[in-house]
This record gives structure tokens, C-alpha cells and sequence, in this order.
């Protein structure tokens, strides 16, 4: 059992991820169900239970997914070997123990701060390996395109920052720190990432399917977009908010008429190929509800609230997590993509609701049990429990097909 799951990265990553997904949202319930839900007293944590929560979700729950996929697919991308154990293990290991120790951090604050600099080591390990991956020496006359592997170790890079700025926030109880770390984190890496995987795999995996597709993937629109997100992280930390809406809207432009050209009425016939084109359906609105409250604030009001935050780090990384780790999980454990169908597609749509659920929770404050944002959180958990109840056993058993990953 254990061979098989130190056997590919794709395996203890997803599996780690996997755990967080649950264990990050079970402790915000627990949160939620005190302080918004009444339910009972609420926690006392050693830290503020909000900066707790941006922590696991910034960098505890989203990271083991994404290092999982590109130890996995960035190597291939740009023709070079895959990761050796010696590369991914020990990241892997530095980011499990991290975490474990910052659970720790719940009820006493070093070890909170002490686990995101173990786990940031682990973040640094993995990096240096997908480096090395994308600077592979090729055979003279053959050059595989880079430029999204590059933007990948930026982003990853500027995540790593993040992470620093926000532990170092921890640590001495600065909220500059720890804001400095949530916009980097959000606009410097998490969106950029998801984003450029978007632009890579979306329509890939589109034209693999549907009948006379043509990929649609210009690289200056790509770089637009990626220099709005870092736009946005560089006005927000200069305190410019009125200004948030211009990068805001051209983003969201871009990234509505990419949907389009991506064509997402098609793709709503290959279910696990339109969770993908529907997750990027979220990052659109929630750029648009940006755009909105930007605007807001430009003309001396507030809109929103945290309802765009959530559109996209709710509705578009989660759903797209959903498609993209259900998709690696199936293709290498050796069983058929389209499995997919009939298990992840129901739970999909399920998911559906938490987003909603969130984002109606700003503009409708229940109390007691009927709190929006309670409920919200115990849907992800009832999905997630699912999802992990049909996946999780898959990286701990060897492939039924005999092949080696």
C-alpha cells in the first residue's frame, strides 16, 4: 500500500490536499457554528480564527493540489524526465509536517507560525524541482514552448513570498503582514495559477474531445490578464482600492470572452470536460463583482462585501479542482476519464451550492442555524467526505492496469 502511494507525486500531494480540504473547512464550521450560527460559545483560539482561515486556505488547501498536478504535468509540458522521489517526497514531507504542526498552532501561536515556515521550506523544495524540470537541457534544434512553465515558478515564486509575509504576520501580530500575504497569495499566485493552467490545459483537453475545435490560446491575452492580477495585488497594497476597478474590468473582459471562445455551450455535453469550462464561468463573474465594488469604492460606497473573494476562491479554484484532480486521479490510476461522469459530475453540481450559499450570506445575514455561511461550509464538507469516499483509496492502491505511477 505505501509503495504504491510514495510512487507518484500526483498521489501524496492529491491525498494531502484531499485531508486539508476537509480538515481546513471542519475547523471553520466549527468557527462559523459559534460565532455567525450561535450554536454554542465561540472558540477560542490562540490566533484570530479569521487569519486562521485565510492561512489554510491561501496556502494550506490550494498548494498540495497545484504541486501535485505540476510535478505531474509541467515536466511533460516541456519534455523533460519526470521527478525522481528524491524531488517530490521531501517536499511533500516538509509541507505534511508543516501543517501538522500549525494544527498545533489552533491552541498555541509558535506553532502555527513554526509550521508555515516548515511547510514554506516544503513550498521551496518543490519549486527548485519544477525549476529544474523546465531548465532541462534539450537536444540542440528542439525547443518546447516555456513561457507557461515560466510564468508558473514566477507565480509560484511570488507565492512563496506570500506565505513568508503572512507567517511573519503570525508571528508578530501585524495585519499588514498578514494582508500583504492574502494579496500576494490570491492575486500574485493562486489566480495566476490556476489561471495559466487554464489557458494551457482548457482547451487541450477541449480539442481532445469535441469534433473540429480549434484551440483558441493567444499568449498576449494571457499576459494581459496575469498583468492585471499583479496590477491589482500592487494598487490593493498601496491602498489605491478606488483604482481596483480598471484592472479588475479588463480582466474580466478577457477572461468572459476567453469562456466564449473556449466555447462552454459545447463542452456542457462531456460532463468532466465542462466542470473545467464551468469553473471559468465563476472566475468571470468574480471578476466582475470586483470590477463592481472597485467602482463602489471609486464613487464613495461599498458593494459586495466578501461575495467576490468568494466567487472566485470558492466558485472557480474549487470547482476547477473538482475537474482537473478528478481527471489526473482517474488517467493515472489506470482507470477511464470519463468514470468521472457518473460520480464527480453529481457532486459537481452539488458543490454549486456552497458558492451561492457563500455569496448570498453577504446579502442576507441570517443567525441560528439558517446562517448562510454555516451552511455553506457544511455543504463543502458533505461533498468533499463524497468525493474523498470515491478517490481517496485510489492513491493508496497500485494502478489495476499494472503500470507504473
Amino acid at each position: 500500500m505505501f509503495k504504491a502511494f510514495f510512487s507518484a507525486p500526483h498521489r501524496v500531494m492529491f491525498a494531502l490536499g484531499a485531508l486539508q480540504s476537509l480538515l481546513a473547512v471542519l475547523f471553520w464550521a466549527a468557527d462559523l457554528g459559534g460565532r455567525y450560527a450561535g450554536l454554542y460559545g465561540a472558540p477560542a483560539w490562540a490566533l484570530p480564527g479569521i487569519w486562521l482561515h485565510g492561512a489554510l486556505m491561501l496556502f494550506g488547501l490550494f498548494p498540495p493540489f497545484i504541486f501535485g498536478f505540476l510535478m505531474t504535468a509541467l515536466p511533460k509540458w516541456v519534455s523533460a524526465p519526470a521527478l525522481t522521489r528524491g524531488q517530490y517526497l521531501p517536499a511533500f514531507a516538509l509541507l505534511a509536517g508543516g501543517w501538522l504542526l500549525f494544527w498545533g498552532g489552533l491552541l498555541a501561536a509558535p506553532l502555527a507560525v513554526s509550521g508555515m515556515v516548515v511547510a514554506s521550506l516544503g513550498w521551496l523544495w518543490g519549486l527548485v524541482a519544477l525549476a529544474r524540470a523546465v531548465t532541462w537541457p534539450q537536444p540542440r534544434g528542439f525547443a518546447p514552448d516555456r513561457s507557461h512553465a515560466y510564468a508558473l515558478l514566477a507565480a509560484l515564486g511570488l507565492g512563496l513570498v506570500a506565505l513568508w509575509a503572512y507567517a511573519w504576520g503570525l508571528a508578530v501580530i501585524a495585519g499588514d503582514g498578514v494582508r500583504a500575504g492574502i494579496e500576494l497569495g490570491l492575486w500574485g499566485c493562486l489566480l495566476p495559477v490556476f489561471f495559466i493552467v487554464s489557458h494551457r490545459m482548457l482547451p487541450f483537453f477541449t480539442a481532445a474531445v469535441l469534433k473540429n475545435y480549434t484551440i483558441y490560446r493567444p499568449m498576449p491575452l494571457l499576459w494581459l490578464v496575469l498583468a492585471c492580477f499583479l496590477g491589482h495585488a500592487l494598487l490593493a497594497l498601496a491602498g489605491w482600492h478606488g483604482a481596483l476597478w480598471l484592472p479588475d474590468a479588463v480582466a474580466a473582459a478577457v477572461v468572459i470572452h476567453f469562456s466564449w471562445k473556449w466555447q462552454l455551450r459545447r463542452s456542457l455535453a462531456v460532463p468532466m470536460l465542462a466542470m473545467i469550462h464551468g469553473a471559468t464561468v465563476w472566475l468571470g463573474l468574480g471578476l466582475v463583482l470586483y470590477a463592481c465594488q472597485g467602482l463602489a469604492l471609486a464613487l464613495g460606497g461599498s458593494f459586495g462585501g466578501l461575495a467576490p473573494l468568494h466567487a472566485i476562491s470558492i466558485g472557480y479554484f474549487v470547482s476547477m479542482l473538482l475537474g482537473m484532480v478528478t481527471r489526473v486521479t482517474l488517467g493515472h490510476s489506470g482507470r477511464p476519464i470519463n468514470a468521472g461522469d457518473q460520480t464527480t459530475w453529481p457532486l459537481f453540481w452539488l458543490f454549486q451550492s456552497v458558492p451561492l450559499l457563500r455569496i448570498a450570506g453577504e446579502f442576507l445575514p441570517l443567525s441560528g442555524p439558517f446562517n448562510l455561511q454555516w451552511l455553506a461550509s457544511l455543504a463543502w464538507l458533505l461533498v468533499f467526505a463524497l468525493w474523498v469516499r470515491r478517490h481517496g483509496a485510489m492513491y493508496l492502491r497500485p494502478r489495476p492496469d499494472g503500470q507504473p505511477g
